[in-house]
């Protein structure tokens, strides 16, 4: 995607200090419910694809239910859009909410469905998981579709691949390199529930999100994703 770079020119233009252009030429906003573990990984994954905070910036905003994450970043995507009129910035080409559905789990259902159904929130993309962001890191280690009753149980289980893992620990560069496993296992799970009518329970979209940043990065630094 190409963007029209506009600069402003007199004394205050240096005021405001410099553009902010992400060099890869793709800039996301990430708004995650989670205070420390979805930003640790995120902005770990973004450290392996050598971008910047430019190019993925990942904020996590007071409040955690869909709709409060999905109103910010509405916000946030229009501030942006004002600054990228002035030329100090380029409008974000991808805009991610995350978030999870662990109980009680009708009620967050039902606010996540409100939330993508939000008339000013088209475009915007969102990285569900069920019942929590732990699965997606559970699944780095191995394939499962068997249900949790909630994250705690998810978490035991992720320990078996990651015994250190706590919530206030970004992965090692070890751990991200199974990320195409990761990709795939995550895949295989959202089939399964397409095929035999599953209730979703578990399964995570942050697969989709880690393409893009995939694709976003140099070629040498991609993975290869099937």
């Amino acid at each position: 995607m190409s963007h029209k770079r506009t600069f402003a020119r007199g004394p205050s233009a240096y005021r405001r200090g410099k553009p902010r252009f992400p060099s890869s030429g793709k800039a996301f906003l990430i708004v995650t419910e989670g205070e420390k573990t979805e930003p640790n990984y995120l902005k770990a994954l973004r450290d392996r694809f050598q971008l910047n905070a430019a190019e993925v910036e990942v904020l996590h905003p007071e409040g955690t239910d869909p709709i409060t994450l999905t109103k910010k970043a509405i916000e946030l995507r229009k501030a942006r859009r004002k600054s990228a009129k002035k030329g100090f910035a380029i409008s974000y080409d991808e805009v991610w909410v995350v978030f999870d559905l662990e109980k009680p789990h009708d009620e967050r259902r039902k606010l996540a469905v409100q939330a993508m159904r939000m008339k000013e929130a088209t475009g915007i993309r969102f990285a569900v998981s069920d019942p929590c962001f732990e699965f997606w890191l559970l699944l780095h280690g191995e394939y499962t579709t068997s249900s949790f009753p909630d994250c705690d149980a998810v978490t035991k289980r992720l320990e078996k691949h990651w015994p250190a893992y706590s919530k206030g620990h970004p992965p090692s560069l070890l751990f991200l390199e199974k990320l195409p496993v990761a990709v795939t296992n995550s895949q295989r799970c959202r089939e399964h529930h397409a095929t035999s009518g599953g209730d979703g329970n578990p399964s995570t979209k942050v697969d989709i999100l880690a393409r893009s940043l995939n694709a976003a990065t140099r070629s040498h630094l991609q993975f290869q994703l099937v």
